[in-house]
C-alpha cells in the first residue's frame, strides 16, 4: 500500500465545554497509528469522520458547533505540526448535511487554522452532499498551493452499496470512465492534484461483477493521475478488506496493488462437460515473460496450478473437485519479478451427471437424404459437437446450444463462424451398402477454407470450399464415399480457414443418380424486407399465373392471379411462423417455405 486514511470520529473523543479538548488517551493512540505508518514510507492521512453535529445546516449556524470544530483541528494542526509530509489532513469526509455554501465556508476557515502551524501540510478538500465527483466540481477552490481534492464514487449505488444486478457492461465501464475524464479535465483546468478517496461495492453483490468494479476502479484511476483509497470498513463489514480476526487480506488487496493496464485482461469461466473449467482472458500486452494460473476453495488460499508461456491466453482446468465455487485469477510475470494480476473470477462445479446423446429428430437422419447442418445430435459440448466459443451468437436456432446458428432469411439455417478444429456430429441411417455421391452445401465470401467427413470408418479426402462471394449464396463441394448399411455416425470437421458457412449435405446413391433425372428448380425466390412483407420474384423465363399463401396448419392466406415477375404482399397482419409459398405455372406448381418474422 502507499496510503492509509485514519478516518477519526471526534464527538466521542472531544470535552463536553470549551475549548472542547481532545481527550489526551485517544489522541496519543492516533498518534501512534500515524508513526507505524510513516516508519513504513506511507502516506497518513487525518480526517474527521462522521461528525454529525457538525454536518447539519441549522446546527453549523450555532457559533459554539463551529468554535469546537475550530478547536478540535487547532488541536490536530499543533500536535502534528512537526510530522513529515506524507502526514495529510482532510478537513471534513462527506459533508452530507451542510448547503454547498456552508461546506466551501467551513473548508476555507479551517484551511486557514491549519496552515498557523502547517504552512506546507497538504490538506484535502471536498465537495458538499455524499463528496461525489459532481460535487467537486462545484466546489469552491482554496487559494491554497498545498490543496488536494477529493471525491468518492461508488458505482452505481445500487449495485455497489444495495448488492442489486450485476455491473461490468461496456456501458458501466464507458460512464464510469466518463466520470474520471470530467475529473481529469477539471483538475488540469486549476491545477489541483485528485485524491479518489473512496470506492468499493458490499459482500452482498454479485461476485464476478463485484471483482470486476474494484479493478476498472484501480486501472481507471491510474489513467487518468488519481491517487486512490479503497473504503474498508471494519471487522465483519460490508466493505472489509482486511479480516481483522484472522488478521488476512482478501483478495481485494491485490485487485487493488497488482491491477494495471498491463493485467491480463476480461477473464472468463465456461464449464465443459461438466468436468472441465475452461478459463480464457485477453492479454494486453506481448511480452510477458510467462503467465501462472492460481484457483482456491470457497475457503481456501491461492495456489498455482498452471505455469504457461508467455502468450497463452486459455486454460482448461480438468476435473476439478465437485460440488463446490473455484475462485481462478490470471497472474502475468516477468522475470525481472514484476507480476500483474487479473480480478478473480469465480464459478459452481457441479457434481458431474454423464451426458447422453439424442437424436435431434427423434430418428436417425436417412440416407439417401438430406443432412441439415444445425440439426446436429443433442448432448452438448464435447458429446455431440465442439464449438470454439461458448455462446450461440445469434440465437436464431437450438439457443441453448453453443454452436452458432444464423437464419438465412427465411430459407432454413446453416452453421456460420466455423472455425478450425470445430466439429459437429449427426446419428445417419444408410438404408443400403452403395456408393454415395455428397455434395456439401456451403457459402463463403473468399473460399478456400477446408474440412472433412467421417461416417462411421469411412473418411473423405480434404474438402475445399468454393467461393460464393456471400454468406448466404451456396455452392456444393462433392466427394463420393462407399458407407455400409445401418446406423452410424457423420462428422463434419473444419480443418482451416478462411471462415465459411454449413448449410446441409444432400446424399444420393450412384445408381440413384443415374437412374432418375434431378428434381425441377424453383422458378421463384421469395423473402422478407424490412417493412414486413414478402417479396416475391419470379426468374425472366417463367411466367407464374397464380400464387397461393398458406399458413402451417394449411389455411390459405393470401392469393393472387398473374402477379407478373414481382410482388409484394404485406404480412404485417400475419403471426410469426412458417408460411408455404405456392406458385403456379402453365406446367407444374412449385412449393417453398418462409420463415415470417
Amino acid at each position: 500500500f502507499d496510503c492509509v486514511r485514519i478516518p477519526v470520529r471526534w464527538d466521542k473523543h472531544t470535552g463536553n465545554t470549551s475549548p472542547y479538548k481532545i481527550d489526551e488517551t485517544w489522541l496519543l493512540r492516533v498518534e501512534e497509528v500515524v508513526t507505524w505508518g510513516l516508519e513504513r514510507d506511507l502516506f497518513v492521512i487525518i480526517n474527521s469522520h462522521h461528525d454529525d453535529w457538525i454536518k447539519d445546516s441549522i446546527k453549523y449556524k450555532d457559533p459554539i458547533h463551529r468554535e469546537r470544530f475550530d478547536s478540535i483541528w487547532s488541536q490536530i494542526s499543533v500536535h502534528f505540526k512537526d510530522k513529515p509530509e506524507k502526514l495529510i489532513f482532510e478537513v471534513l469526509n462527506e459533508p452530507y448535511g451542510l448547503k454547498k455554501e456552508q461546506n466551501d465556508d467551513l473548508h476555507q476557515h479551517i484551511l486557514s487554522i491549519i496552515r498557523k502551524t502547517n504552512p506546507t501540510r497538504i490538506v484535502i478538500f471536498q465537495g458538499h452532499n455524499w463528496g461525489g465527483s459532481d460535487e467537486l466540481l462545484t466546489a469552491a477552490i482554496p487559494d491554497d498551493d498545498y490543496s488536494i481534492g477529493s471525491f468518492h464514487a461508488y458505482t452505481t449505488y445500487h449495485f455497489a452499496q444495495l448488492g442489486q444486478g450485476t455491473w461490468g457492461t461496456s456501458y458501466d465501464i464507458s460512464s464510469l470512465n466518463a466520470t474520471f475524464e470530467n475529473i481529469e479535465n477539471w483538475s488540469d483546468i486549476n491545477n489541483i492534484p485528485v485524491l479518489f478517496g473512496e470506492f468499493g461495492a458490499v459482500k452482498e453483490c454479485d461476485y464476478n461483477s463485484r471483482m470486476k468494479n474494484y479493478f476498472f476502479n484501480v486501472i481507471l484511476a491510474q489513467r487518468h493521475g488519481f491517487a486512490y483509497c479503497a473504503w474498508d470498513n471494519g471487522m465483519n463489514g460490508e466493505y472489509e478488506i482486511l479480516e481483522r480476526d484472522t488478521r488476512k487480506w482478501n483478495e481485494i488487496k491485490d485487485i487493488l496493488i497488482y491491477s494495471s493496464s498491463q493485467s491480463p485482461a476480461n477473464p472468463i469461466l465456461n464449464l465443459l462437460q461438466d468436468t472441465i473449467i475452461h478459463l480464457t482472458w485477453t492479454n494486453p500486452v506481448t511480452d510477458y515473460d510467462s503467465i501462472y494460473i492460481q484457483r482456491r476453495s470457497p475457503s481456501g488460499n491461492y495456489a498455482r496450478i498452471a505455469s504457461l508461456k508467455g502468450d497463452s491466453s486459455s486454460y482448461h482446468d480438468i476435473n476439478p473437485p465437485e460440488n463446490m465455487y473455484h475462485h481462478y485469477r490470471i497472474i502475468a510475470h516477468y522475470n525481472a519479478g514484476e507480476d500483474f494480476y487479473s480480478y478473480p473470477v469465480r464459478i459452481y462445479m457441479p457434481v458431474y451427471v454423464p451426458k447422453v446423446r439424442e437424436l435431434f429428430l427423434g430418428v436417425p437422419i436417412k440416407i439417401p437424404g438430406t443432412v441439415e447442418a444445425e440439426d446436429f445430435d443433442i448432448g452438448g459440448e464435447g458429446l455431440t459437437y465442439h464449438d470454439a466459443d461458448y455462446p450461440n451468437i445469434t440465437g436464431a436456432y437450438r439457443p441453448d446450444e453453443s454452436v452458432d446458428i444464423y437464419d438465412r432469411l427465411g430459407d432454413g439455417f446453416h452453421i456460420g463462424n466455423a472455425l478450425p478444429g470445430e466439429w459437429y456430429e449427426y446419428t445417419v441411417d444408410v438404408e443400403q451398402e452403395d456408393t454415395f455421391k455428397i455434395n456439401v452445401y456451403l457459402a463463403s465470401l473468399e473460399g478456400g477454407g477446408t474440412f472433412k467427413l467421417k461416417i462411421g470408418e469411412v473418411e473423405s479426402d480434404t474438402l475445399s470450399v468454393p467461393v460464393t462471394y456471400s454468406w448466404l449464396n451456396t455452392k456444393s463441394a462433392s466427394t463420393s464415399l462407399y458407407l455400409s448399411a445401418g446406423e452410424q455416425i457423420m462428422r463434419f470437421t473444419v480443418l482451416s480457414k478462411p471462415l465459411f458457412n454449413i448449410d446441409k449435405l444432400v446424399f444420393n446413391s450412384i445408381s440413384e443418380v443415374t437412374r432418375f433425372p434431378s428434381p425441377p428448380v424453383i422458378p421463384f425466390t421469395v423473402f422478407q424486407n424490412q417493412n414486413r412483407e414478402f417479396v416475391i420474384t419470379s426468374d425472366q423465363h417463367t411466367t407464374i399465373q397464380l400464387i397461393r399463401i398458406y399458413d402451417i396448419t394449411g389455411s390459405l392466406v393470401h392469393f393472387t392471379t398473374n402477379p407478373g415477375n414481382m410482388i409484394r404482399v404485406p404480412a404485417s397482419t400475419l403471426p410469426s411462423g412458417l408460411y408455404i409459398i405456392q406458385a403456379l405455372t402453365g406446367e407444374q406448381v412449385y412449393n417453398k417455405k418462409i420463415i415470417l418474422k
